[in-house]
């Protein structure tokens, strides 16, 4: 740990978006807590690219099926580690398709425990850490990754839908609730990466219905990380990155 740099957690961040978002704020000096659940040897791959940065970077393993212990699992771990945490990121989903006829229990629970009630309670343990702080001092920032489909829904998941739209509106409700020591926002990825279970050839399949004739790529979602984290006058923000998709 290095005394007075700040520390940032990623959810989900031994793979995918999760993994270049935690590249991107170690670039940016920020240490990094690099959350993963069942991707171990990914994550391990992920902290030594970290550290190849001169930054420090822990594991910080936890199931979020079980969202409240893994919450705080996580908070406990990374604060003995570096003290406070700064920055929040919550990536990590799942997305497994299923309309209303198709959805079962433990789909739906699967889906609200990962991509709802972990954030939420993820949230939780990270504004503990500032209950004690003058109010008037903005000392930490969380950022929620949520969907373009929080604007055009997709018939073919219903559970999924449902919880980045719960998500969309909870980053509404705690950009009020925390403020103003605390700033809330969101980012609504549109292409930017084929589904787990498609090839590349995905992204061409979509790129005619988006304006901008194209995907997009990490990196766009990357800048919209960077500009949120100086952004000092924005919060409550749902920050759409989607070449028009979402329109």
């Amino acid at each position: 740990m290095v005394e007075g740099r700040k520390t940032a957690i990623v959810t989900g961040a031994a793979i995918r978006l999760g993994k270049a978002i935690a590249l991107a704020l170690a670039e940016d000096g920020f240490q990094v807590g690099v959350h993963y659940g069942s991707s171990e040897e990914a994550a391990h791959e992920t902290i030594s690219e970290i550290e190849r940065l001169g930054v420090t970077a822990i594991p910080l393993h936890a199931d979020l099926t079980s969202p409240v212990a893994a919450a705080e699992s996580i908070f406990h771990r990374a604060t003995s580690e570096f003290g406070r945490v700064d920055l929040l990121v919550n990536c990590a989903a799942i997305f497994e398709s299923g309309g209303l006829l198709a959805t079962s229990a433990d789909l739906w629970d699967r889906h609200f425990d990962i991509n709802l009630k972990a954030p939420a309670f993820l949230s939780r343990e990270f504004a503990r850490q500032f209950s004690n702080r003058d109010s008037s001092d903005t000392c930490g920032q969380i950022i929620h990754l949520v969907d373009r489909r929080v604007f055009r829904a997709d018939l073919t998941h219903f559970a999924y839908n449902l919880t980045k739209a719960a998500l969309a509106e909870m980053t509404k409700i705690l950009a009020q609730e925390l403020a103003p020591g605390i700033r809330v926002n969101a980012i609504a990825p549109g292409a930017i990466l084929p589904p787990p279970d498609e090839s590349e050839d995905y992204l061409k399949k979509v790129s005619n219905g988006i304006p901008l004739k194209r995907s997009g790529g990490p990196e766009d979602v990357v800048q919209a990380v960077r500009y949120l984290v100086e952004a000092e006058f924005v919060t409550g923000e749902i920050l759409t990155v989607t070449g028009g998709e979402h329109l």
